[in-house]
């Protein structure tokens, strides 16, 4: 087998059969699914993945080490999160906790089109993490939204983002609000000198995703937010290239995939590595603390994966989201670094008239 190994360790918790076999199985089920009697001896030497270890990790625990022909990838992102982890997701008490990729089938994948570096660039901030705001709830009137991210940028603040619940079904009433918000943006901007970027909610598929995103580069604006555990991972990724924004890759359902103690996707994967692949310029994920936060996966580690050296891929911004307070918003610096941004919602929204000042004395402390 001469292509290059993509390589998935799982986490198997006492497993239904002996591990060896499952581990075989697991190979075939998520290369070609097929029996071994009928798979031809070309398409076994070329397509079938194949166990490089399988190691015991603990009284229930074992650990499966399997590598698969880059080849299976397509170098599609959405091919990928298939081939690591789509029928598999049926197995009882499944995990995939590590991933490798080789650089060639990192050198077809697109990642982020800006990352941290052109966020940076944008908005003129190099020395601390960045803050971000959401705009909400649905229901607000454009000018009450407007209103929220003027007061937010006039207290210096970086990143501002539609909640996902922001959908419209008529595209002039997402024109409409989009366009007043980015007009009471660029007023701040010329109050201030500062910019702060702007990233509206996209959704659906189709002619009205198109038209979303046509709406979004006529306002000027650099990029949007994305749901793809819903809407699709490479759909998604695909649309963001295609209009060549910038996104940011909001995890709603992912928690389906990272909760469960033995089963689904570790967030360093799932929230990490493959958006990173994808080309998403920020992922937001709860980490610890907040009202939302991830039950055992390390925040740290999550970061890493959006940072660290992949291939040739540029990093992708980490934010922390979930519920997180101006009050602990700095306390990450201490852990992370200052490549990453925190999500404060209703805890900014809460202070009406006095955001401007609570942003500015927040980043005072950042």
């Amino acid at each position: 087998m001469s292509d290059p190994l993509i390589e998935a360790t799982y986490i198997a918790t006492r497993p239904d059969r002996d591990p060896e076999i499952l581990a075989e199985q697991i190979a075939r089920e998520q290369s070609l699914e097929i029996v071994p009697e009928l798979i031809p001896d070309q398409i076994r030497w070329r397509y079938l993945g194949r166990v490089l270890e399988v190691s015991r990790q603990g009284e229930e625990r074992w650990a499966f080490r399997i590598g698969y022909p880059a080849e299976l990838a397509s170098a599609q992102a959405g091919q990928l999160l298939h081939l690591l982890y789509g029928n598999v997701s049926f197995y009882p008490r499944i995990r995939l906790l590590d991933l490798h990729l080789p650089d060639a089938l990192l050198d077809t994948l697109p990642g982020p089109l800006g990352g941290i570096e052109r966020i940076r660039t944008q908005i003129g901030v190099r020395d601390r993490p960045l803050l971000m705001t959401v705009l909400k709830p649905r229901g607000s009137s454009p000018e009450h939204l407007a209103g929220i991210a003027g007061r937010f940028a006039r207290g210096g603040g970086d990143l501002i983002k539609d909640d996902q619940n922001l959908v419209e079904s008529e595209i002039q009433s997402f024109r409409n609000r989009i366009n007043i918000c980015t007009q009471e943006l660029e007023l701040a901007e010329e109050d201030t000198g500062k910019r702060c970027l702007y990233l509206p909610h996209v959704a659906g598929s189709g002619d009205h995703l198109r038209r979303q995103l046509e709406a979004v580069k006529e306002a000027g604006l650099a990029g949007v937010v994305m749901c793809p555990w819903v809407m699709g991972l490479e759909t998604a990724a695909s649309a963001a290239r295609e209009f060549e924004l910038m996104w940011l890759a909001h995890p709603a359902m992912a928690g389906a995939f990272t909760e469960a103690v033995d089963q689904g996707i570790a967030s360093p994967i799932l929230l990490g590595k493959l958006l990173r692949v994808a080309g998403a310029d920020i992922s937001i994920f709860p980490g610890s603390g907040g009202r939302i936060s991830s039950a055992h996966d390390d925040d740290r580690a999550v970061c890493r994966a959006l940072t660290e050296p992949l291939g040739q891929l540029r990093p992708t911004l980490p934010c922390l989201g979930g519920g997180k307070t101006l009050e602990a918003a700095p306390e990450s610096r201490q852990r992370l670094g200052i490549d990453h941004a925190v999500l404060v919602g209703g805890d900014l929204l809460k202070r009406g008239e006095a955001i401007e000042a609570a942003v500015r004395e927040t980043l005072e402390r950042f």
